[in-house]
């Protein structure tokens, strides 16, 4: 009867203990609060134990996050609208800051995210014209935009990582107008190479008829001397 009341009494410790449980996985944060209240941050990969009906366990994630910025519109530095679509890579780099501020809210980081990044774009777009921003989509306008990144976002316990953008298009009330803007430009500098072209093309087969009018003269004046 002793024997089996122990064998009891080790089960439901087993039990208690199987179900108090945390595992912690490399790709995450574990905040154990004790009556509503952090007291501590687990971060490293294995098994740890909460204290049952008096701590709980939130799962903050730690790797990198993927935000898709909403397509918005940008006035440029010449007073030309472009449409962005914009993806951010972001992270949580201290997850009391994140819990504090943010109650442990992916979407709150978002939403913040989206604002600094935004505000960011529209300050980097509205200082270059259209032309410079189509030359800059390899990179360069990326790196404008991380650098004007408000640093407030560090305020949450939020690293964002890079910014890159999808797509820059015109609205497309104004798209054709644009097109056929462009495509008059272009016509207009061909005509100008062709011109060019054939005007250097004269000036060559001229200079070269009198190269050759030259050397017929003079050498029919040498048969003329022999």
């Amino acid at each position: 009867m002793k024997k089996k009341v122990i064998l009891t009494v080790v089960i439901l410790l087993l039990v208690i203990a199987g179900l108090n449980a945390v595992t912690v996985t490399y790709d995450e944060y574990k905040l154990i609060r004790q009556f509503g209240k952090i007291d501590r941050v687990v971060s490293k990969s294995g098994v740890t134990f909460k204290i049952p009906f008096v701590e709980a366990v939130d799962t903050i994630p730690r790797n990198i996050r993927l935000y898709d910025v909403a397509e918005s519109d940008v006035i440029t530095k010449d007073k030309k609208t472009m449409v962005t679509d914009t993806y951010v890579l972001w992270k949580v780099i201290e997850p009391m800051k994140f819990a504090k501020n943010l109650s442990c809210s992916l979407s709150n980081a978002e939403s913040r995210i989206n604002t600094v990044v935004y505000n960011a774009m529209k300050s980097v777009m509205g200082n270059m014209t259209q032309t410079e921003i189509i030359s800059a989509r390899d990179g360069e306008l990326s790196e404008q935009i991380m650098s004007l990144l408000d640093t407030s976002i560090e305020n949450y316990g939020i690293e964002i990582v890079s910014v890159e953008t999808k797509r820059l298009d015109l609205p497309s009330d104004n798209k054709a107008a644009v097109y056929e803007r462009m495509i008059s430009e272009r016509g207009q500098i061909a005509a100008t190479y062709t011109a060019e072209g054939d005007s250097e093309s004269q000036i060559i087969k001229n200079t070269t008829d009198k190269e050759v009018s030259i050397m017929i003269s003079q050498a029919k004046a040498k048969a003329e001397s022999i």
